[in-house]
């Protein structure tokens, strides 16, 4: 049976470095599982890319993590330090980011043609995007199964017990290996001067960092405000940049949020629980569903082992 062989690369400092030792042999039987990554640009907490990664080691395939621009998307240095962040965050696992550019179902089409896709794996978005009926009407064409998971809660709307049901759920594990292929990588967008916006910093570890210094520490309330500064973005505000790229999930979000309130009450600041109370009440509203029902896959069970710890440092009450 003939077979073709894709090499994986590794990165150093931006340059491509070949590591022949990561070598995958897919049979001309199988194909790619492509994880389309949009606004979740991660790979802690992605159901998606666990599902991906089970369907790849079951049928012998591999996966493709893939990235589809507007060529404006990327003149922004906010969005250009999370994929860099997000690709950063792919290599030591055996991938990379692909990169490209144009109609979602014009690139998918040519890389079905060379490539054939087994499957499609991707997260909802925050709102309803008009392509999405396109992709999933393309894919019912081709004969390509298509899967979206939620990250923002149940079908039927936030709030409620069903959405804290859904965020108390334990997260889903970073996979210590990716089963990927290298089908040709796009230009990596680099960010020339990223400093000069005067924006925050964009990425993951950014992202973390906010959110450690926003819910403070128990141990340091000598040191933390009660109430916000006048003219403070509330916490909510500060995140959204984050939230709305995906770089850290609502669920993340949400369990910090509540060990942090729940810690501050204890301790009897409840100006301070009270502020925190207010981005767990607003993150049920990140998502906008779509006002017609939309099948979904069932979220694949969440992993052990290789998650990122957000622990936040908080102090227990003694």
């Amino acid at each position: 049976m003939n077979t073709s062989t894709f090499r994986l690369k590794s990165r150093s400092k931006g340059a491509l470095v070949d590591n022949s030792h990561k070598v995958f042999y897919i049979c001309s039987m199988s194909g790619l599982h492509i994880l389309w990554f949009r606004n979740d640009l991660r790979v802690h907490d992605h159901a998606a890319l666990k599902a991906a990664c089970l369907a790849a080691a079951r049928d012998g395939g591999a996966v493709v993590p893939l990235y589809i621009h507007a060529p404006e998307a990327l003149e922004h240095a906010f969005l250009i330090e999370s994929l860099n962040d997000l690709d950063a965050a792919l290599d030591p696992r055996g991938a990379a980011l692909h990169f490209r550019q144009g109609d979602p179902v014009t690139i998918l089409s040519e890389l079905h043609r060379d490539h054939n896709i087994l499957g499609l794996y991707t997260h909802e978005a925050p709102r309803p995007v008009a392509r999405d009926a396109e992709v999933e009407t393309w894919c019912l064409r081709a004969g390509v199964a298509c899967r979206t998971f939620s990250q923002f809660g149940p079908e039927h709307g936030p709030g409620g017990q069903a959405f804290e049901d859904f965020m108390a759920a334990p997260r889903h594990a970073a996979p210590p290996e990716i089963p990927a292929a290298q089908v040709g990588i796009g230009k990596r967008p680099f960010a020339s001067n990223p400093g000069e916006t005067g924006g925050p910093k964009g990425g993951r570890k950014a992202a973390i960092a906010m959110l450690k210094t926003l819910l403070g520490r128990v141990s340091d309330l000598n040191r933390i405000a009660a109430e916000a500064p006048p003219g403070e973005a509330s916490l909510f505000e500060q995140l959204a940049p984050y939230l709305e790229l995906g770089t850290i999930s609502v669920r993340e979000v949400w369990q910090a949020a509540i060990t942090a309130r729940n810690r501050y009450q204890a301790v009897g600041q409840d100006i301070r629980a009270a502020r925190v109370s207010e981005l767990i009440r607003q993150l049920s509203g990140v998502h906008q569903p779509p006002a017609r029902p939309r099948s979904r896959q069932r979220p694949v069970g969440p992993g052990k082992d290789g998650q990122l710890s957000l622990d936040l440092g908080l102090a227990r009450p003694g």
